[in-house]
């Protein structure tokens, strides 16, 4: 057989990179979707203990997480460029590059469980809120947060996602909800709900060990961590990304933060529940980072950015198609999905204050909607060698959120709403930003035509659900029907405009993927 051409050749990479895509996206959205079971725990946590005593989690949890980015340094994504890299280049199996990436976040993490612990009464005493106790013991999680994201990374490396979705969005989760619900069974209170947060951390580590340990050899990265090999070339990539992270986690939990200092605890609480709801909107683009992340670092380091472009309006479009119907699912029964989760608690809140969580839903739905539908511009920039301008990109959104919610939070009074309105002009800024350098550096423009598909069938299809829903008297039914039409149009729509071939390989494989799994199912029986 006469060897490929290079058309050829390149029509081969771009099948395999797309079906790598959809599978990887595909397997990862799922996963995601399970990992939104974490909003469980805060229901459960709100049921049984009060939404103080999640408003006091919230808090608490918002912190350690946020300086856990320093404790991982940045290996969520160095740990995936240095293993490509080594394996690409034929110098090795990924194992040097994964124990020096111990050595770093070991060292690391270990400063930042010290650091919160001993400074735990001092934020304490600074929100006038009880979270001593309950920061000194969930600061115990970086060491083993760290690890596992390098573990999860180096076998994200390999284009391989599912274990990945086992760890992260069904092993953390369910440990969660299961502690949850015993502990605020047995009325354990914050501290119980810190102690659950630490054995997830426990748990998902060593189950990332297990799975990483059928690809590489355990033994032989914790030798080269005593020897690490390109530690300064590591770190010198991993610090921008690490510092990256940490304004981005400190961007994702500064409303929260904030308002821990000006509003009472049952109001944070009703906020991060309305901010864990429209979160479901990222679920999308976090499902496709991993895979692209990969596939960005195969095609930056061989100079192919024609088709890294194509690649990214790609995956813009199909974020888009699946934002969308969560996006006008939650306008349509948002109002009452916030009010189910909240329960009694929420229920006997004043009048105004239940209104304004409606409003907040509302608000942050419509960021989210921004922010997921472009999140991938900062994975593209990072994995390409730029870095730098993600720091910049998200030090501009942090000062612009902060100045923002300093004026509507404390001047204007707005409280939750004040905070929700900060993040939406926020996200509008940097994602306007993201799309200039995008262009900029690689000429890359997700927008054309075919976006406009599941655009004007989500606006017919939500035009529809709403008439609907307010057509029925019951609440119950009128979801249902909503809800209901508003799927049966939107596929009818996007059916009738005619199914891109990269669309119609994403649909293939995920029902390939569900045939499979029910088959299995089928076989166990």
């Amino acid at each position: 057989m006469a060897p490929a051409g290079p058309d050829e050749a390149q029509g081969l990479e771009e099948r395999r990179d797309v079906k790598d895509l959809a599978r990887g996206g595909f397997i990862t959205f799922v996963g995601k979707l399970g990992r939104a079971s974490r909003g469980a725990f805060l229901w459960v946590i709100t049921l049984l203990m009060g939404l103080d005593v999640q408003g006091y989690y919230s808090l608490a949890w918002g912190i350690v997480s946020t300086l856990n980015k320093i404790a991982r340094f940045g290996m969520l994504r160095g740990v995936v460029r240095f293993v490509v890299a080594e394996r690409t280049q034929v110098e090795g199996d990924g194992e040097r590059a994964v124990g020096t990436a111990l050595c770093i976040v070991v060292l690391c993490s270990v400063g930042v469980s010290v650091g919160i612990y001993f400074s735990a009464d001092a934020i304490a005493s600074f929100y006038n809120k009880p979270i001593a106790s309950a920061l000194q013991i969930m600061a115990l999680s970086a060491p083993f947060m760290a690890v596992c994201w390098v573990f999860v990374s180096a076998i994200r490396a390999l284009r391989i996602v599912l274990y990945d979705v086992y760890v992260m969005s069904v092993a953390g989760p369910l440990i969660l909800l299961v502690g949850g619900v015993v502990v605020g069974w047995a009325e354990l209170g914050l501290a119980g709900v810190a102690w659950v947060q630490l054995a997830m951390a426990v748990g998902i580590s060593l189950l990332a060990a297990y799975y990483f340990q059928r690809f590489f050899s355990i033994r032989a990265c914790f030798d080269h961590m005593r020897r690490p090999a390109r530690l300064r070339e590591m770190a010198h990539f991993s610090f921008p990304v690490m510092v990256t992270d940490l304004l981005y986690a400190v961007l994702t939990q500064l409303d929260v933060l904030m308002l821990g200092f000006f509003v009472s605890a049952e109001m944070v609480g009703v906020y991060a529940l309305a901010r864990r709801i429209a979160s479901a909107m990222l679920k999308a683009p976090q499902a496709f980072d991993p895979i692209f992340s990969s596939v960005v670092s195969e095609l930056s380091v061989s100079g192919r950015y024609g088709e890294l472009s194509a690649r990214f309006r790609v995956l813009f479009r199909w974020i888009l198609t699946i934002n969308l119907p969560i996006f006008a699912s939650l306008l349509i029964v948002g109002d009452q999905l916030l009010t189910l989760i909240g329960g009694d608690k929420m229920q006997a809140l004043p009048e105004v204050e239940i209104a304004a969580g409606l409003l907040v839903l509302f608000i942050l739905s419509v960021s989210m909607m921004l922010q997921g539908s472009f999140a991938l511009a900062e994975p593209l920039l990072a994995m390409a060698g730029r870095p730098y301008l993600n720091f910049l990109n998200n030090g501009t959104w942090l000062c612009t959120n902060f100045v923002l919610n300093i004026v509507f939070i404390h001047f204007y009074s707005m409280g939750i709403v004040g905070a929700a309105c900060g993040a939406l002009l926020s996200t509008l800024c940097v994602n306007a930003l993201r799309l200039g350098q995008i262009y900029r550096q690689y000429a890359i423009w997700p927008f054309d035509l075919k976006q406009a598909k599941p655009l004007f069938a989500a606006a017919i299809a939500s035009l529809v659900g709403i008439a609907l829903r307010d057509a029925v008297g019951e609440p119950a039914a009128a979801v249902v029907v909503a809800l209901g039409a508003f799927v049966c149009v939107y596929g009818m729509g996007l059916g009738m405009m005619g199914v891109e071939e990269e669309d119609r390989k994403l649909v293939t494989r995920a029902v390939r993927w569900l045939g499979n799994r029910l088959g299995r199912d089928r076989a166990a029986e």
